[in-house]
Parts: C-alpha cells; sequence; structure tokens
C-alpha cells in the first residue's frame, strides 16, 4: 500500500491534535497507511512532556503529549506530522524512524544549498557563517506502536519574533533561525526524500484526510 500525505493549510493547533488521535487510531486499524501531514499553526506556544516553566514565564501554553520542552508555532513556519507504524520486523524502532525524517530534512536542505546537521538537541541545524543557528524543532509521541507530532521546519522570518519571548527547548531564543525556501518547493522536496528511506507517497485532498474514521 502506499503511503499517504496531504496539506492540510492553516489549521488551529488542537484541531489537528484531534486529527492526529483519530488517524493514530485509524492507523492502529490499518485503515490507513503510514501518512504525513503537512500544515500552518496559527500562533501558540506548546510545550511536551519535560518541559521546565522557566522557559515559558511570559506566555500562555497547551500542554501535549510530546517530548521535549517548550515551542512556538506560527506564520512562516512548515509543519510535519507523522503518523507512522514504528514497527519493522515486529519491533519497534522508534530511533530509525527519527534518524529517517532527521536525514530527510537534512538531505533536502543540502539540496537547497544549506550546510545541514544535526547539533546537540534534537532537531536541525545549519552552520550560519561559522554559527550553528537552529532552522527546525522534532517532537515526537508513539501511541503503542503508531506515532504522531513531528517536525516543525523554519521557512520564513516572520516566524522568528514568536520564539523571543521563551526559551526555546531551553535554549536562548537568538539560536532560531529560518530557512529561505518557499513553501511550494519544500513540501515536494520533503515528499521526494521521504519517499527515498519509506516508499511512495499518494496525496490525499484535505477533505477527504478530514472525513477519515476509526
Amino acid at each position: 500500500m502506499t503511503n499517504y500525505w496531504t496539506d492540510l493549510g492553516k489549521i488551529e493547533y488542537n484541531d489537528a491534535l484531534n486529527l492526529q488521535y483519530r488517524l493514530v487510531r485509524a492507523r492502529k486499524n490499518n485503515l490507513i497507511p503510514d501518512t504525513v501531514l503537512f500544515l500552518e499553526h496559527y500562533n501558540v506556544y506548546t510545550v511536551g512532556r519535560k518541559a521546565d516553566p522557566a522557559n515559558y514565564t511570559n506566555v500562555n501554553v497547551i500542554k501535549t503529549d510530546r517530548g521535549g520542552d517548550v515551542t512556538y508555532h506560527g506564520e512562516g513556519q512548515l509543519v510535519a506530522y507523522f503518523i507512522f507504524d514504528v514497527r519493522i520486523n515486529g519491533r519497534k524502532e522508534i530511533r530509525k524512524l527519527l534518524e529517517n525524517i532527521e536525514e530527510s530534512y537534512i538531505d533536502m536542505l543540502k539540496s537547497y544549498g544549506y550546510m545541514a546537521m544535526l547539533y546537540g538537541e534534537p532537531g536541525i541545524w545549519v552552520d550560519d557563517n561559522g554559527k550553528k543557528r537552529k532552522v527546525a524543532s522534532l517532537g515526537m509521541a508513539v501511541d503503542d506502536y503508531v506515532s504522531y507530532h513531528g517536525m516543525a521546519l523554519n521557512i520564513s522570518p516572520s516566524v522568528l519574533e514568536g520564539f523571543t519571548p521563551i526559551n526555546p527547548c531551553g535554549m536562548n531564543s537568538n539560536v532560531i533561525s529560518y530557512v529561505n525556501i518557499p513553501r511550494e518547493k519544500v513540501i515536494p522536496s520533503l515528499i521526494y526524500e521521504f519517499s527515498r528511506r519509506f516508499g511512495g507517497f499518494t496525496e490525499v485532498e484535505k477533505r477527504d484526510m478530514i472525513r477519515i474514521q476509526y
């Protein structure tokens, strides 16, 4: 079965979270294959399971069940959520899934001339005149053997202001940067990289994805 991907456009955080929960149950029941959701969120701060309140004293946050600390989502950012069965030969291989996702982003960014890499905190970093800047944040969760949540890639300077009131992932906000790649190019480039690692993907219309029940 080919994998699915869809572009949800701009969507409220809680709406996207509820959709993920439905799709996780559908994936467990083999009603859908592995699925990637691309989207943007309206401005929102979220915290993961290991969040330190000292990192977000000045903002209201939504508590989530993903990994990681506090982060920001908003305009100028492309989010990808991965509803994937993490089993390989019957064993849960979460680390392998994360590695494949990270490698996909690194290779995509390199294809546009960025020196992308892993560096310390989870996510993707680029070399900016000798300084390491974080351009994508990774935070996942696994329900039994199906993953959800994912990667948020900054693709416009408009997103940077949203990080300034917090210490994203416990770091100073000045380490956050962005890549200058149009959204309409990022998605097909990522689908190409995902296909190399996970097999082929078929686009599903937003309205059809939202209708999927478990």
